[in-house]
């Protein structure tokens, strides 16, 4: 089969590869659509989890299946699946504590487990799901960025009623915004970014360019940071009124400073969201009823995949999630 490869950091290649055999509990998926993800440039590029390579890359992935495993129940050869590519092992302190997306000895696609940018793989039949006939296979990548985003919006403790500030007009600061409109559509919804043709996708939330407009509430209950940098926790430190709750949902990679005298006053909680406690059958659900799909931008032949992630690095460009399609 063909396959997208990592071979040192920096050096991503198409090679043949053999299809992978499917064990036991396992199912072998023949891929129609795997979209790049903001974390698969960082992968490729810097290798930042010490991947041992080389190693098959991509981890958003939705094919048919071609082959069934022994133990496998409920699915059969040419079901058409979405894939979630952490396969928590069940029997570390995390898993037996309720964490499971927290394992401590997680399998997951393109890091430690043959990925989805490639004509085959294979994954744990319990971290699939079938897809409708409605919903495309690019759209069922997005089964688990649907996921990781019900994470965030409930680790910030968005309710019924409560006003929401998204900063970050990325992919995943959008669909965040769908989720909410879907969950609660009649709640106060805000995001900020920097890109009018990104904020454009945010439906009827409020949008605020910041380099056109300063962000001046001071109601805001949640705020979910989808920007990583120091300027937006403070942002949201700054907004979010008593007892309000933070969601630090992109990382910071460097130390810094905290406004702790503000958090202390106002009691806020700052928390972070990372993986996600199993909401595979909601994010199909959304995924069904919404139109969080729109955030692929684009679609490309799987051939074609040097412009593809050409597309997906460039932030200044007029893409978001970009699909390729086998």
């Amino acid at each position: 089969m063909k396959a997208l490869v990592l071979e040192s950091a920096g050096r991503l290649v198409l090679k043949d590869c053999p299809k992978p055999a499917v064990r036991d509990g396992e199912v072998l998926v023949k891929t129609k659509a795997a979209t790049i993800c903001t974390s698969d440039i960082n992968d490729i590029n810097y290798n930042p989890f010490g991947i041992v390579l080389p190693m098959i890359m991509g981890h958003e992935g939705a094919g048919i299946i071609e082959a069934v495993g022994n133990g496998v129940t409920g699915y059969s050869v040419g079901d058409e699946i979405a894939a979630h590519p952490v396969m928590p092992c069940g029997q570390c302190v995390s898993c037996k504590r309720g964490l499971p997306h927290l394992c401590d000895d997680m399998a997951h696609l393109g890091i430690n487990h043959g990925g989805v940018f490639a004509e085959y793989f294979t994954i744990r039949a319990d971290r699939i799901r079938k897809k409708s006939a409605d919903i495309s296979f690019a759209a069922a990548t997005l089964m688990e960025p649907v996921c990781v985003c019900i994470e965030a919006v409930k680790r910030a403790n968005v309710i019924e009623g409560s006003n929401t500030l998204i900063i970050g007009d990325g992919p995943f600061g959008l669909m965040i915004v769908n989720i909410c409109q879907t969950m609660y559509p009649s709640n106060k919804l805000i995001i900020s970014g920097t890109s009018d043709f990104k904020l454009s996708y945010a439906g009827n939330a409020k949008k605020i360019n910041i380099n056109k407009n300063k962000i001046d509430f001071d109601d805001i209950d949640s705020a979910i940071v989808c920007a990583g940098t120091a300027e937006a926790l403070d942002t949201a430190i700054e907004v979010c009124r008593s007892r309000g709750t933070i969601c630090m949902f992109s990382a910071i990679h460097d130390k810094v400073p905290v406004d702790m005298f503000r958090v202390h006053v106002k009691e806020l909680n700052i928390c972070g969201s990372c993986n996600d406690m199993d909401y595979l059958d909601e994010a199909m659900d959304i995924l069904a009823k919404s139109k969080i799909a729109d955030v692929i931008t684009h679609e490309l032949p799987f051939d074609e995949y040097k412009r593809a992630f050409e597309l997906a690095a460039d932030k200044s460009g007029e893409a978001l999630k970009v699909s390729m399609i086998l």
